[in-house]
């Protein structure tokens, strides 16, 4: 830092003459008010620097580029910041320094090796945005893009100020020893185009009759299926207790007894209520099977209806 110091004397006694209106043709005369303030602004920087007060003085050097862009200021506020011990700031400084242009060979061969020391150990953030954005880490100087930000390894908040926006804040993460680049494009909202509004759905056509014929196994010819069945079973049945029957009246007239008597007596009422429950049932399965259906009670309705269709109908 000695040889730093040495060279920032022959500096500061030169800031006088630096800050002088520019004589070349292709200059831009700056306004009398910026070039008084950025000799002010320099001048308070040698003060402080004279007095030790390092981060005072490099604000001073960094507010006198910002007047009026200076190779030299931008050098001394790195400078400074390296005798206060902030690196990250130094670095940054020494950078745009460099950017700027116009150090002399033995200024910018020292800006050069210091940078390339700080970048060993610290993070660099470096920033690639439109004309006229400006971004800020931290709470550092904000300063316009192409920009190469320094910091302490770790996440820091990056500040984005682009021209007719808000001020944007995001989080950036840096690395010792590594370059993080970052590139900030114009991401224009576009108005999204109206959709179309749907056309109306024509209303749903009217209900198709299709006739059906009607099914022969309804639930009625099932039943009359079912009782005929059971006329069947109970009329083997008669014709069983029949013969049983019979059978017990040839017992009672060889022997009559009252027992044989009782007996062929039992068997013949039991003969009589069979056939009839038998032809009661059949005549009642006949009838459920072969009874004629009534004409138009059967019908099915198929017909549109919203998410699908409808079928409705008689049986």
């Amino acid at each position: 830092m000695r040889r730093y110091a040495r060279t920032l004397a022959v500096i500061l006694g030169l800031g006088t003459l630096f800050f002088a209106p520019a004589s070349r043709a292709d200059d831009v005369p700056p306004t009398v008010d910026s070039a008084t303030e950025a000799r002010t602004q320099y001048q308070q920087g040698t003060q402080a620097f004279q007095q030790k007060r390092y981060s005072e003085a490099a604000l001073h050097f960094e507010a006198a580029a910002s007047f009026r862009t200076s190779a030299v200021a931008l050098y001394t506020a790195g400078l400074a910041w390296d005798n206060a011990s902030r690196p990250e700031r130094a670095a940054d400084a020494y950078g745009r320094s460099l950017e700027v242009g116009g150090l002399d060979p033995k200024q910018a061969g020292l800006a050069k090796d210091r940078v390339t020391q700080l970048e060993k150990t610290l993070g660099t953030l470096a920033v690639s945005a439109p004309e006229g954005w400006k971004v800020q880490l931290d709470t550092f100087t904000e300063v316009p893009t192409p920009a190469r930000l320094h910091g302490s390894p770790g996440v820091h908040a990056l500040s984005i100020r682009a021209p007719g926006r808000p001020i944007e804040r995001r989080d950036v993460s840096l690395d010792a020893g590594k370059v993080t680049n970052l590139e900030l494009k114009d991401e224009t909202k576009v108005a999204p185009k109206p959709e179309p509004e749907p056309e109306p759905e024509p209303p749903p056509p009217p209900p198709v009759v299709v006739e059906t014929p009607p099914p022969y196994w309804i639930t009625r010819r099932v039943v009359g299926v079912g009782v005929g069945s059971v006329g069947v079973a109970t009329l083997i049945a008669t014709v069983v207790l029949g013969v049983n029957a019979n059978d017990a009246k040839v017992a009672y007239d060889a022997g009559p007894t009252r027992e044989s008597f009782d007996h062929a007596s039992s068997l013949q009422t039991w003969t009589n209520v069979t056939l009839v429950t038998s032809l009661l049932c059949l005549a009642g399965g006949v009838a459920l099977v072969v009874w004629p259906d009534k004409d138009g009670e059967r019908g099915v309705r198929v017909g549109p209806a919203p998410g699908g269709g409808v079928v409705t109908g008689t049986f």
